[in-house]
């Protein structure tokens, strides 16, 4: 625990965002992706409609996915 400490105080600071941010960019680019396949599937399925209801939702989907981020990260 003290060696963490240690290098979390010591290390470089844009080396420790860069690492702790990485995996929280790359869950939001794979839940925008999701949303993307979801569009097109919508789209070639269910009409114009269906895709201004997903393009309503995603802000939703997105602040929801950032809160649980928050969460889960502490």
């Amino acid at each position: 625990m003290n060696a963490k400490r240690e290098r979390l105080l010591n290390e470089n600071l844009r080396k420790l965002l860069f690492k702790f941010s990485l995996p929280t960019v790359i869950g939001m680019i794979v839940a925008s992706l999701y949303n993307l396949v979801d569009t097109i599937f919508v789209g070639k399925g269910v009409g114009p409609m269906a895709i201004a209801a997903i393009t309503l939702v995603m802000p939703i989907m997105m602040v929801f996915l950032a809160i649980a981020t928050m969460i889960g990260i502490g």
